[in-house]
């Protein structure tokens, strides 16, 4: 599974924040790339896509449920606002890297809420928001395809 969180901070920068926090308060075991993080994956604002963990490591982003998931957190607070078209783009293409690496269905893209007591990953975006994401990436792939195809064809005269 890939389970989506948002951070709930509104700070601009937050991977070296959150590697911090989650090394002096959390007390988190160090990854194997180095980092304290329990998500695998924390998109920034600008779209800056960082990795703490390898997905093939056991994260600590979804309590009884990191031995079969990685987890991706954007940067914000979705209970504010909603997350940046940069970081759309970017969880778009780390989702279709990890889906296609790991053939997980696109009904296994969900939020953290689910079956939880949070809200994460906010109010302001829906149970299906990051399949939605996915889905028009590969339409807009698809129909760049298209394009393509149809520019080789002959002129008629």
């Amino acid at each position: 599974r890939i389970i989506i969180h948002h951070t709930g901070n509104n700070a601009i920068q937050q991977f070296a924040a959150t590697n911090t926090y989650n090394r002096d308060t959390k007390r988190f075991t160090e990854s194997q790339l180095g980092y304290f993080g329990g998500y695998h994956y924390l998109i920034e604002k600008d779209g800056r896509t960082f990795q703490y963990r390898l997905e093939t490591e056991i994260g600590a982003h979804d309590q009884g449920e990191n031995i079969n998931s990685i987890g991706i957190a954007l940067a914000g607070n979705f209970n504010q606002e909603t997350p940046t078209k940069a970081q759309e783009i970017a969880l778009a293409a780390l989702l279709e890297n990890i889906i296609q690496h790991w053939k997980i269905p696109i009904q296994r893209i969900e939020p953290h809420r689910w079956g939880d007591t949070t809200e994460c990953p906010g109010t302001l975006i829906s149970d299906t928001w990051a399949q939605q994401i996915y889905i028009r990436y590969k339409i807009s792939w698809i129909q760049k395809i298209i394009m393509a195809l149809m520019r080789q064809l002959p002129k008629n005269s």
